[in-house]
């Protein structure tokens, strides 16, 4: 059940300018309704890719286009949301293109830590950070390990979900017991020590927003195999140690042998550190105080 809004109470102060992380709700509807009777700037958050939009067609997505028009400006967190955004016919100068961020700083300052006193591991190290659903491919992800692993490589599934005991059951039947870990569900500082202990982090989803886990390898100086499909694909492609690729299983398995052949030790200063949350927060603050 959603409550109308009364003008009088909302912006009882008028604020110079409105921030609004949705479009789904009637909320969102009836907020931007009254900053344009007030006169108030409007500004919208929006992260979904073309790749990920649910509805391309009909009344929902004329809608949603509709209300991303009608905002001053908008905001979005990299390159994929933007060409989602000028596709429902949203002007390019009112967007606001800033890149999705982590504590990145955190993380490099935590793997230089601990990799002063870490023993270098003989193969390559492989991780997959995440949930072990269908939607991130965790079994695509395998099966190109199968295809490519070298005597001493090995693979990490930090996370938990509804295919993990498949994804169990297949790798025993692949040979890979002593191969692939499965750690579970750990707290945010173990996995990012998983990751830290790694070489590549693999992002193998079939659709993805963004890809934050993919900002946090890069912090800490891993490379990272991500498929096209994914939003952090295209703002992160051009960086040092990120290999993109297809949603299939050649594809993939090309990344890996790539990344693992390219692999020359953690990459110092990595373009990641560049995006930080207060870089992020000075876009928002550059829409909203836009005039």
């Amino acid at each position: 059940m959603y409550t109308l809004l009364d003008p009088r109470f909302a912006f009882a102060r008028k604020p110079s300018a409105v921030l609004l992380g949705g479009w789904e709700s009637p909320a969102y509807w009836q907020l931007l309704l009254v900053a344009k009777l007030r006169r108030v700037r409007t500004v919208g958050f929006y992260e979904s890719t073309l790749n990920t939009n649910r509805h391309r067609s009909g009344v929902i997505a004329r809608a949603r286009s509709l209300f991303m028009r009608s905002l001053d400006a908008v905001v979005v967190p990299g390159a994929d949301a933007e060409d989602a955004l000028k596709s429902f016919g949203v002007a390019a100068e009112r967007i606001h293109r800033g890149f999705n961020a982590v504590d990145v700083q955190h993380i490099a300052d935590r793997a230089r830590s601990v990799r002063a006193s870490d023993q270098q591991s003989r193969g390559h190290r492989f991780i997959f950070v995440g949930q072990l659903i269908s939607r991130k491919q965790p079994a695509l992800l395998l099966r190109a390990f199968a295809e490519v692993r070298g005597p001493e490589d090995v693979l990490v599934f930090v996370g938990d979900g509804p295919e993990r005991r498949t994804l169990e059951e297949r790798a025993r039947t692949l040979g890979l017991s002593g191969h692939v870990t499965f750690t579970g569900t750990t707290e945010n500082d173990a996995a990012i020590d998983e990751v830290i202990a790694s070489h590549t982090l693999v992002l193998p989803s079939s659709e993805e927003v963004w890809g934050l886990v993919v900002n946090e390898g890069l912090a800490a100086g891993l490379h990272a195999v991500v498929t096209a499909s994914s939003g952090v694909a295209a703002s992160t492609k051009h960086m040092r140690g990120v290999y993109t690729c297809a949603s299939d299983v050649d594809s993939l398995a090309q990344a890996l042998v790539a990344s693992k052949s390219d692999w020359r030790g953690h990459i110092s200063a990595p373009e990641i550190l560049e995006h930080t949350p207060a870089a992020f927060a000075s876009v928002f603050l550059g829409a909203l105080e836009q005039r």
